[in-house]
């Protein structure tokens, strides 16, 4: 029994999409307030000492040392007392620091407080933290000050970035008049320049260097001890800090759009400022006559992206082609820009149309750029071995993955037009087609405004800004080539190349399909195939350009272009190895011939070329979907492809295992791909694999960023002090899974130290159970995870070695599911997965399963015999009341939906 996945629209009867204004950054901000702090290296991370400086209008101001006196033994503590005085700079206590210094400056003066990992150092300040409540429920609320009259702040996770502000105070709640409310101004320098410098978990020391500041990171500085050496080392952390800042302002500059830095938690931040600033309307509010029902069709024909690895565990010479700017050539491909600004957007049947169409679809046709104009359509089909994107549990372990597979369900199911134009170009059979529906743009909004952006001016009317910023970036980067690195335009030019990168991916993808979860679960109605009302889901909320239109489409339009290059090399004979996206490897010798298929459909005016050769004549070889690396060999030496920024090699599956070695270099998990490949290639054996792995241990570091993880530490910190309790934000580990007791899955939960492979050696907390455990034996050797990750079945596609085949899909069910989570740090915890939106109907039918549920495969999947047991009296004494969304249950009903067993 089989179910496919689609996506689907929550919507709330009566409640109207508004165009709330964007905070634009009218007031400058002429005094900053940067500081940091050092913590013990233990579990606790306790705050021992602190740096700060106050800039007023780029002029030092101001400059202090703090130090928690508990923390610090008497020789660190005459260190510090005498580095303060030799030096003439204030010391302070922590609490000190936090009244006379913390609050005067960023609450009464307003100065914006700046930090570098801000949330980290803002909660090593408090001495109390509890639970948000209400909207700002998901984050943590600190108490830094025992006066009243200094407001407590509340940091909350979203997405990958962090958000501050000050809560009301207790003395203006009781107040009849009350002042006005100030949230306070904070800015992590590292998120910003994540955004800015398109690299995620960006060190202090990298940022440096990327942006040529005068100061650096100290390098080789010992943790712990307070020393003369770890002062200097904090002392230029802060000014560091603060040049960053201060590059970071001057690379915003460059965007020319009016967002406050602090607004800026991703690059869809700025995309949606740029939009506003070019006055477009947002789609749900320009079209509030839009049914939800239509919406919801639109969304599940939403799949994302396309990656496959269709040669498996054999290497072969391959050059990789890239696509430029695939997402926004796809929007100017299909004229989505008039769907963007459009005044209202109206739809026709095309049925008969289409039908004609697909009969006589080849490349030819394809190559024209005038027929993309006709793709915006959404075709209801009954799937009968046609080859779509289907999104399925392949694994049987509760994990959606999308792959190009032969599709056969009763059901009638909706699918763009270029997905189902890609079928009919691979098998050449037409396909049950009962309605479709081209979606057409009818005049142009009202207010929309000439504006500047990056420097180049744009009439929106007028102007398509993607087709002018990618030709403005290639132009840019013709101009680089020309140049030596030592010419002082040549990073200017270099800035402006990634800025334009950054913005107009921005704009073509991620903010058309924002949704953003609530915090608490309700009731409302699903759209999707049919309509149901969940009464036990987070609601999620549209961003603010969210139109599934736009995102559904474009993402369709790149799987076509894949196709188009996987069925043009099987004319010839050859299959493509290995795809993701906007990417495409292949044979050298085919490589030519795929660059010239494609060049007729630049929408470009200069001689962009549209596919172009990233790496050619290397070696490929994969494991699977985000598995593989690009090498060569010569005389028997194996050489990777690339290191560094331009590494050659995937993490996925690697990426988010702790540094097991004691050198600190970026580029470790090289040594693994050397490793694997030289296991391929006869030149290292398992057992030497074994051998050189097997006494370290797979470890994964994160981050304990919400109120749900931290309760994982409860038992740990249960009757403990502040300062001996897993606090937030404190960085932790967690092993992998294992398995050993009665067959009950354990997986360790380890307090931080700075040298990870210690921790396997005392005590842990089981994630499973909460239970205090201890043993090596519960901890996977990297061996081990090395050897699983050389084994790691491409279960997407049929065939274990060679190339690979696609699979038959049998469908008897679909399910409505919601967005696919973006939270890191749990995923690593639960690698959690999108929610399913039950009826009232189905939750009765689960709920029996439950009730049903075997012993052993309950164990099977970490959910031992009394947890179980509790599940089921809870269940039989108040049935109507019973939550689902525990832990242990998440799991069991994850079990029971994508093995379909509610049937």
């Amino acid at each position: 029994m089989t179910n496919v996945a689609v996506r689907t629209f929550a919507s709330r009867s009566g409640v109207k999409a508004r165009n709330y204004p964007l905070n634009i950054d009218s007031v400058v901000y002429p005094r900053i307030f940067v500081f940091d702090t050092e913590t013990t290296v233990d579990s606790y991370q306790n705050l021992k000492i602190g740096y700060f400086q106050v800039y007023q209008e780029d002029f030092y101001q101001q400059e202090g040392l703090f130090y928690d006196p508990s923390m610090l033994n008497e020789k660190e503590t005459e260190c510090i007392v005498d580095y303060a005085s030799k030096h003439n700079i204030e010391l302070y206590t922590s609490e000190e620091f936090v009244e006379d210094v913390f609050y005067p400056e960023v609450y009464k003066l307003k100065s914006r407080c700046i930090g570098y990992n801000l949330a980290f150092d803002i909660s090593r300040l408090a001495f109390v933290c509890n639970s948000s409540r209400n909207w700002s429920k998901g984050g943590f609320t600190f108490t830094l000050s025992k006066k009243k009259s200094n407001p407590q702040l509340i940091v909350r996770k979203m997405g990958d970035a962090s958000t501050f502000r000050f809560s009301s105070t207790w003395e203006n709640k009781k107040k009849k008049k009350k002042m006005k409310y100030y949230p306070g101004d904070f800015l992590d320098v590292q998120r910003l320049a994540e955004v800015l410098l398109e690299s995620n978990h960006i060190s202090l020391a990298k940022a440096c260097e990327r942006l040529g500041t005068k100061s650096s990171k100290i390098a080789d500085i010992e943790y712990g001890e307070v020393t003369e050496y770890l002062i200097q080392y904090l002392i230029t952390d802060v000014r560091a800090t603060y040049e960053v800042y201060l590059k970071l302002m001057q690379e915003l500059k460059l965007y020319s759009i009016p967002i406050p830095p602090t607004r800026i938690y991703s690059a869809a931040s700025m995309a949606k400022y740029a939009l506003t600033s070019l006055g477009v309307n947002p789609f749900r509010v320009q079209n509030p006559e839009f049914s939800p029902e239509l919406i919801g069709n639109i969304m599940t024909s939403y799949y994302g992206g396309r990656c496959e690895c269709m040669l498996r565990k054999q290497s072969m010479e391959t050059t990789v082609l890239d696509f430029t700017s695939m997402y926004p050539t796809l929007a100017l491909e299909m004229d989505l820009w008039k769907y963007i600004i459009a005044d209202s957007i109206e739809t026709q049947d095309v049925t008969d149309e289409v039908e004609q169409m697909l009969s006589n679809i080849n490349h030819s046709y394809l190559q024209d750029s005038n027929n993309w104009k006709d793709f915006v359509v959404l075709v209801k089909i009954v799937p009968c071995g046609d080859i779509l994107p289907v999104r399925m549990d392949y694994k049987k372990e509760g994990i959606l993955n999308v792959a190009q597979n032969y599709l056969s369900i009763t059901s009638e199911m909706w699918y763009s037009l270029p997905d189902v134009i890609a079928s009919v170009l691979v098998i050449g059979k037409e396909l049950k087609i009962r309605e479709a529906v081209r979606f057409v743009p009818k005049g142009v909004q009202k207010g929309l405004i000439k504006s500047s952006i990056l420097g180049t001016d744009i009439d929106p009317v007028k102007d398509n800004p993607i087709k002018v910023l990618v030709e403005e970036r290639q132009r840019v980067k013709e101009r680089i080539k020309k140049m030596e690195k030592t010419n002082p335009r040549y990073k200017q030019l270099e800035d402006r190349s990634r800025a334009i990168k950054i913005l107009v991916n921005a704009m073509c993808y991620g903010i058309f399909i924002e949704l953003n979860p609530d915090n608490e679960k309700s009731s409302f109605d699903v759209y999707g195939l049919e309509e149901i009302i969940a009464s036990n889901n987070y609601f999620e909320k549209p961003g603010r350009y969210f139109n599934p239109l736009i995102a559904t489409m474009i993402t369709a339009g790149s799987r076509l272009f894949l196709t188009m290059a996987e069925t043009h090399l099987k004319k010839s004979g050859h299959s493509h190895i290995y795809m993701d996206t906007d990417s495409i490897f292949v044979p050298p010798e085919t490589a030519d011939s795929l660059i010239g298929l494609f060049q007729p459909l630049s929408p470009y005016d200069s001689k962009i070329p549209l596919l172009k050769k990233e790496w050619d004549n290397v070696l490929f070889y994969g494991i699977s979907s985000k598995r593989y690396s690009l090498y060569t060999l010569n005389e028997d030496m194996i050489e990777l492809a690339g290191m560094g920024e331009d590494r050659s090699y995937k993490l996925h599956g690697l990426g988010h295992l702790a540094n097991p070695f004691p050198n600190k270099n970026d580029d470790w998990h090289a040594q693994i791909w050397y490793d694997i490949l030289g296991l391929h290639h006869g030149k290292t054996t398992l057992e030497e694999i074994v051998q050189k792995y097997g006494m370290l241990y797979s470890l994964s570091k994160f981050t304990v960023s919400t109120p749900e993880i931290l309760n994982y530490f409860k038992t740990f910190n249960k009757g403990k002090l502040w300062k001996k309790q897993i606090k937030p934000f404190n960085f932790a580990y967690t092993g992998f899974q294992t398995t050993l007791e009665g067959n009950t899955p354990v997986k360790p939960l380890v307090p931080y130290t700075s040298d990870s492979q210690t921790v396997v050696y005392g005590k842990f907390i089981d994630l499973y159970t909460g239970k205090v455990k201890e043993g090596v034996k519960y901890f996977k050797p990297l061996s081990k995870t090395i050897t699983q990750y050389v084994d790691h079945p491409e279960l997407k596609f049929n065939r274990v070695t060679g190339v690979l085949e696609r699979k038959h899909i049998y469908a008897d069910g679909i399910t409505p599911i919601g967005k696919e989570t973006n939270k890191i740090d749990e995923q690593i915890l639960e690698g959690r997965q999108p929610q399913v939106f039950l009826s009232d109907d189905e939750r009765e039918k689960l709920i029996d399963k439950l009730l049903e549920f075997p012993q052993r495969t309950a164990e099977q999947m970490g959910v031992n015999r009394g947890t179980l047991s509790k599940i089921k009296r809870k269940i039989r004494k108040n049935r109507s009341k019973f939550r689902m969304d525990t832990k242990a249950t998440k799991k069991l009903v994850q079990y029971l939906y994508w093995n379909n067993v509610n049937e």
